[in-house]
């Protein structure tokens, strides 16, 4: 069962101060724990940053940190101090997810820069197919709900971009710099795809909002915002991703 936390920080860190490599180091302090992989391909976790707000997915129910028991203060993003609050936690079971109604369109606002790779090449572009088959990956990874192979591989092949509205943006610095896209974009599936495959899009997308996206998502890239069955591009959003006909809260 993915669970995402929102933070408030204070004071808020200076947008220009705070590298992926700072955000990625606070996420790894709050969440991992000395058995964990930290070397492993796929983490169970992401982060993200927008002005005071830090928020933190952790993806693999089993080994879920308790986040409240691990703010000690004050946190660290690289040479800035704050005082981290969790002011909203959230959560959905993989189970329930997987069971959405079927889309057969969905509108994403990448809130953070976004890009994925091919072939040992960095692409500032939505492409579905890797969008999608990332998304894939860390489902079969951390979800212990399976989704049909078969719909999971039609998603993948047939889905497309409908329309888009996006700018390069460059993250970090130095040898580091990534070069990644915002806005928002429209995907969709064929009028013929299954009712298996609609199931499955809706799922990895809401998985997206949890997740993120395309590469380096622990680092604060790819940060999400979906809307289900939306034909047009959304305007940009609140921070936090979520169906409101799933999404469980607390606060």
């Amino acid at each position: 069962m993915p669970t995402q936390w929102s933070l408030s920080l204070d004071p808020p860190p200076p947008p220009s101060g705070v590298l992926p490599s700072h955000l990625h180091a606070l996420a790894c302090a709050l969440l991992e724990s000395s058995s964990d992989d930290h070397t492993a391909q796929a983490k169970p976790f992401t982060a993200s940053l927008a002005g005071r707000q830090l928020t933190l997915s952790w993806l693999n129910e089993p080994t879920e940190p308790d986040l409240g028991e691990r703010i000690i203060n004050p946190v660290r993003l690289g040479p800035h101090t704050a005082t981290a609050s969790l002011a909203e936690q959230r959560f959905e079971a993989y189970a329930r997810m997987a069971a959405a109604p079927p889309a057969h369109k969905v509108a994403v606002s990448f809130l953070t820069a976004t890009y994925v790779n091919q072939a040992g090449n960095q692409l500032p572009l939505p492409v579905p197919e890797l969008l999608l088959g990332g998304l894939t990956r860390r489902w079969e990874t951390f979800s212990p709900q399976p989704l049909p192979a078969s719909a999971v591989t039609e998603v993948v092949e047939s889905a497309h971009v409908s329309r888009h509205s996006i700018r390069t943006l460059a993250a970090g610095s130095g040898p580091s710099q990534r070069t990644g896209f915002v806005g928002n974009a429209v995907f969709g599936l064929p009028t013929r795809a299954s009712r298996q495959a609609q199931r499955a899009f809706a799922a990895l997308w809401l998985f997206a909002s949890f997740a993120g996206v395309g590469a380096q998502t622990t680092h604060g890239l790819g940060h999400v915002q979906v809307r289900m069955n939306q034909e047009a591009a959304p305007r940009s959003g609140p921070r936090t991703a979520h169906s409101p006909a799933l999404s469980e809260r607390t606060s």
